[in-house]
């Protein structure tokens, strides 16, 4: 009976169910509901990738943060090009790739909503990494560092490779274990 109600409690509160049958809701909204998706998260993994979702948008878009947390910038992040890391206060950390310019310096605190950086991706353009066209790369890092869907996360369903030289925006060696 228990179950059932951290179930239906966490339904209710928006959140999804996870593995491990752990009812998990995140205060964080998808910034980018309003784009076309570009890049699914089965497309990465189809690529290779360890995951993430593509946004079709401008160059220049102001990127909102996803949910209140730290900021971490990561310049030139291998494939991802320009990174912006937001660490939350549970632990888990929301991702954007391909950036054309950082707003906030490392360490700043941003609300939910509060613009991170600018959108980036056109080919061969300084902080676009491997992009193929104007978007945002987004994904979720749980606290045990394993890269998520987001939208598992809203309730909804699903970038570019990861390389040994991209890093998640915490200290320690630059790749995925």
């Amino acid at each position: 009976m228990l179950r059932g109600s951290v179930t239906t409690f966490g339904l209710a509160a928006g959140g999804v169910l996870l593995s491990g049958n752990t009812a998990q809701a995140l205060d964080i909204y998808n910034p980018f509901s309003g784009y076309r998706i570009t890049g699914t998260w089965q497309d990465h993994l189809d690529d290779g990738s360890l995951g993430g979702i593509d946004y079709g948008m401008g160059v220049g878009t102001a990127l909102p943060a996803a949910g209140a947390g730290v900021v971490t910038n990561i310049p030139d992040n291998g494939t991802g090009g320009h990174t912006v890391t937001i660490t939350h206060s549970d632990g888990y950390r929301t991702q954007y790739m391909h950036l054309s310019q950082f707003l906030l310096a490392n360490g700043t605190s941003v609300g939910k909503g509060g613009i991170v950086g600018y959108s980036g991706g056109a080919v061969g353009a300084p902080g676009s990494g491997s992009s193929t066209g104007p978007h945002v790369h987004w994904h979720l890092i749980t606290p045990g560092g394993t890269r998520v869907n987001p939208l598992n996360y809203l309730g909804g369903g699903g970038g570019l490779p990861k390389t040994s030289t991209e890093q998640d925006g915490v200290p320690g060696p630059v790749m995925w274990q």
